[in-house]
Parts: structure tokens; sequence; C-alpha cells
């Protein structure tokens, strides 16, 4: 093995570690999402980062599952700043063409200011939506 397989390989295989964040280091966000008082069976939560602040961090996500979520265990961070947070949700009953069940409401969006560091957040959505 060369040297400049070596070199090639590693310079291959750092932007592949580094993920796509940028090399901006990612906060975990975890927490808990209810619908009508009840935890939402399955969904995702997205992170998508202020575009009126010209925010270089990628989108963030984390899987819901029994109401609760977290971004360590199955998906994506926050830099930290200002980020719009959508949930979708689900009835968590699989079903053709349906891997995580029904919709139970349209996306819900709220504006949060996450730090620099591990969050907790919970997500109450209004029992009007549709």
């Amino acid at each position: 093995m060369s040297c400049r397989w070596a070199v090639g390989v590693f310079a291959f295989a750092l932007p592949a570690l580094m993920g796509c964040s940028g090399g901006l280091e990612l906060y975990p966000v975890k927490g808990t999402v209810t619908y009508k008082g009840k935890p939402v069976p399955a969904g995702v939560v997205w992170f998508d980062p202020d575009a009126t602040t010209g925010s270089a961090a990628p989108q963030g996500f984390a899987y819901i599952k029994d109401g609760a979520f977290d971004s360590a265990a199955n998906g994506r961070g926050v830099a930290g700043g200002t980020y719009l947070v959508r949930v979708e949700g689900f009835d968590g009953k699989p079903g053709n063409e349906l891997p995580l069940g029904k919709p139970l409401f349209a996306t819900f969006e709220q504006k949060t200011d996450f730090p620099k560091a591990r969050s907790e957040l919970a997500l109450a959505v209004p029992p009007g939506r549709p």
C-alpha cells in the first residue's frame, strides 16, 4: 500500500466522517411531542435553520416514537441559533405506502432559539389542527 493511496482514502473519508455539518459543532435535541394531550405515536421533527439569519447550519431531524424524540439516537442535532421546528405526526399504524401510518394533523411549525448546547424541547401541537 502506498502513502499516496492512504492519503487518497483519508481525503475521501474525511468529508464522510464530518457529515454534512460543514465542520459546525452540532448539539443534540431531545424532547416530547403531544397532540390533543396525548403522545404522538410516530413522526419526524425537522430543525430548519432560519434562512433570514444567513445561517450555514445543516437541517437537523429526529424521529418521534411514542411521543419522544432524540436527535442523538437517530437523527442530527442543531448548531444553535434560530430554527424553524416542523412536526409531522402519524398514528403509527403502518399501511401501504404509509410507513409511519396516517397523518394526525397538518405540519405544525414554530420558531425556536437553541443554545450551543444540548437542548430539551416539549412540543404541544394545538388541538384544532386538521
